[in-house]
C-alpha cells in the first residue's frame, strides 16, 4: 500500500506513465479528479478551480492582480482579485492531497505532490524530464501547435509550474534529491518506467 507522486516538466509525459503505473497496481489516478475534490472542500464552482490552476505560478498576473486590487478604480472589479487566489487553493490543495494520502493506493499527478507529501513515510516520488525538443513535439502532435507557439508554450508553463510548486517552500522541486528516481523519457519508454515504479512498490509491500 503506498501513494505515488509523480512530478514531470511540462510535456515530458506524466499522464501516460501515471496511467501505466496505476492499471498496473490497481490504483486511483488523481489527476483531474483532484480539481473536483479541491472545488468541493473549499465550496466554489470547480470552474475557479480551474481558473486558478490556469494562472497558478504566473508572476506578472499575481503582481497585476495585487497592485489593481488596492486601486480604487478597480478594486471591486470582479475577476481581479477573487476570495479563492492561489494561496487559498494551495490550502484546500494540502488538505485534499492528505487526505487522499491517509487512504493510501494512489498516483498522484503533478501539483506539489512531491512537496506536499514530502515527509509522507509511504510516498514514493518520481519526476519525469525530457528533452525540449521531445517536449515540444509531444504539444505540437497532442494539441494541434506550430512550432513557434509549441516552444512558447513549454517554456511559459514549465516556468509556472516551477514557481507554483517553490511557492509550498519545501525546496526546489528540479533538485533530485526530493525523489526515489528520476526518469527521462526520451530515453527511457513509458512502458519500462511504469514496470520500474511498480516493481519498487511491491518491494516497498514487501518490506524490502
Amino acid at each position: 500500500m503506498a501513494i505515488i507522486t509523480i512530478s514531470r516538466q511540462y510535456g515530458a509525459g506524466g499522464v501516460r506513465v501515471g496511467r501505466l503505473v496505476a492499471d498496473c497496481l490497481g490504483y486511483r489516478l488523481i489527476d483531474q479528479t483532484l480539481i473536483n475534490q479541491v472545488a468541493k472542500d473549499a465550496k466554489v464552482p470547480v470552474k475557479n478551480v480551474r481558473e486558478i490552476e490556469r494562472i497558478a505560478g504566473d508572476f506578472w498576473h499575481s503582481l497585476f492582480t495585487e497592485l489593481a486590487a488596492n486601486l480604487p478604480v478597480v478594486k471591486h472589479v470582479p475577476g481581479v482579485k477573487s476570495e479563492f487566489g492561489e494561496e487559498k487553493y494551495r490550502i484546500f490543495l494540502k488538505r485534499t492531497m492528505m487526505e487522499i494520502a491517509a487512504r493510501d493506493n494512489a498516483v498522484i499527478i503533478g501539483r506539489g505532490g512531491q512537496m506536499i507529501l514530502k515527509e509522507h513515510p509511504r510516498t514514493l516520488k518520481f519526476y519525469l524530464v525530457a528533452k525540449d525538443e521531445d517536449r515540444v513535439a509531444y504539444l505540437m502532435k497532442g494539441y494541434g501547435y506550430n512550432r513557434e507557439k509549441a516552444e512558447t508554450v513549454a517554456y511559459k508553463e514549465e516556468k509556472k509550474r516551477l514557481a507554483f510548486v517553490e511557492g509550498f517552500g519545501t525546496g526546489d522541486p528540479d533538485d533530485p534529491k526530493h525523489y526515489h528516481m528520476v526518469f527521462n523519457t526520451s530515453l527511457v519508454k513509458d512502458d519500462q518506467i511504469s514496470q520500474i515504479m511498480c516493481r519498487l512498490v511491491g518491494e516497498l509491500d514487501a518490506g524490502k
